[in-house]
């Protein structure tokens, strides 16, 4: 009877070797998808397009162009009213100058646009960078039941904060491929919200040197996305984009 019991036992524990997996094998798998930390960390200069699409149509373009160095920035959009705006700063002291149609702005209009650009910045990016940000601090991960997206097994990790980030009352789901690492949907439920939003990753691409993210983000219950059409690793950037209009 003890034999017995030893060998169920045996079992069991040799299924969960291989059926199991810890918070930190999923996050592993997570970084492999999207090429490995050595590749993260070696892209100094990224540059992308914020561009959501409803109906078909582009709302709105935000260029993004950062040294992940320094922390130096130049963020390009358009105002309400369709002027240029530019500003130049920099992500780790939110200091810098910011100009409508080539004009600087005064202090008093230039600390709150660098405000609202590092805000942008913030948000902007994570759309892209998501799968990047795990293990950044103040970020609480749980790795919960695997569940199926379209056929495909899903490994499912949440996440939420402490307080860190400009809405830290922000939570994440991750749906990220069993196979690939990659993530392949993600519901979040922001600050303040009652329902949560689903979007599915689609449109993978190298973005230079290995990394690999997802470039196309798809409500699964409305006709509007969130898009990249511009998102590359650079290898080198003019000193002058950061400093000069």
């Amino acid at each position: 009877m003890k034999k017995i019991c030893f060998v169920v036992a045996a079992i069991a524990f040799l299924s969960g070797c291989v059926t199991g997996q810890t918070k930190e094998e999923v996050i592993s798998k997570v970084w492999e998808g999207a090429g490995g930390k050595r590749t993260w960390k070696e892209s100094r200069f990224l540059t992308f397009v914020f561009a959501p699409v409803k109906d078909g149509k582009v709302q709105f373009r935000r260029s993004h162009l950062w040294d992940r160095y320094t922390g130096d920035y130049r963020f390009e959009t358009k105002t309400k009213d369709n002027k240029s705006l530019l500003v130049l700063f920099n992500v780790n002291n939110q200091k810098g100058r910011s100009f409508i149609n080539g004009n600087a702005l005064p202090d008093s209009l230039n600390i709150p646009q660098i405000k609202q650009a590092y805000s942008y910045f913030i948000n902007d990016s994570y759309w892209l960078l998501a799968p990047l940000k795990l293990e950044d601090p103040g970020v609480n991960v749980t790795l919960l039941d695997p569940e199926e997206v379209e056929g495909a097994r899903v490994d499912v990790l949440h996440l939420d904060f402490d307080q860190v980030g400009i809405t830290p009352g922000d939570q994440y789901w991750l749906y990220i491929d069993h196979e690939t690492g990659q993530v392949k949907r993600w519901k979040y439920l922001l600050e303040g919200k009652k329902e949560p939003s689903v979007f599915n990753w689609t449109n993978y691409k190298d973005l230079g040197g290995g990394l690999k993210l997802s470039t196309r983000k798809e409500n699964v219950d409305q006709n509007n996305a969130i898009t990249f059409p511009v998102a590359s690793v650079l290898i080198s950037v003019e000193p002058e984009k950061f400093t000069k209009k």
